[in-house]
């Protein structure tokens, strides 16, 4: 398992790294690399890994601590469909005003229900394993607060802010999962 996620990881990172290559980090943000330089195919390749990435091993995260939150469970696959919907939807506003509005709001919106429920799961933990959670919630929570710097320092979505935010949870997502692996083998 853990080789297969490690190289799960590297790809995500080549996907995510290769976006700079294309598109300016602070000025523009990933709409950009799929409308304005006509590479949707890529746009779609980087939104459809991150989101199959972070629905495998959160459902796994769930499994592991036992969530049974059936409304939690739908809000991940949601979000995570919401991730790749939103980049099927262009971003033209003065060609496609109301389908531009749409990818915004549905990729802000899937973007904000799975850090919500992230949170949700680490409340969840809170309840069952103080241990875990205080191992867990802190690296989330710099990284929750690191992302939203990034959008503050911007002011809004920017190329870095959404390569950053993938990168970074793969790796929580990766320690988070070996972590629980590791306490659960021990008991």
């Amino acid at each position: 398992m853990r080789f297969h996620q490690k190289l799960y990881i590297a790809g995500i990172w080549i996907i995510n790294l290769n976006t700079l290559w294309f598109v300016r980090p602070l000025s523009e943000n990933l709409s950009h690399l799929g409308n304005a330089l006509h590479m949707r195919w890529y746009l779609l390749l980087w939104a459809a890994s991150a989101a199959l990435y972070f629905y495998v091993y959160t459902r796994r995260w769930m499994t592991s601590i036992g969530y049974c939150n059936r409304l939690g469970r739908l809000a991940l696959l949601l979000s995570c469909l919401g991730m790749v919907v939103s980049v099927l939807l262009p971003y033209a506003p003065y060609v496609h005003a109301a389908l531009s509005k749409w990818h915004t709001r549905l990729a802000m919106g899937a973007t904000v229900l799975y850090v919500l429920l992230i949170c949700h799961i680490l409340c969840e933990l809170l309840a069952r394993d103080l241990t875990a959670f205080q191992r867990t919630a802190r690296p989330y929570a710099v990284l929750v607060v690191f992302e939203l710097l990034l959008y503050l320092l911007n002011g809004g979505v920017s190329t870095l802010l959404e390569i950053c935010f993938p990168m970074a949870m793969s790796i929580y997502l990766y320690r988070v999962n070996n972590f629980l692996n590791k306490s659960q083998q021990m008991q």
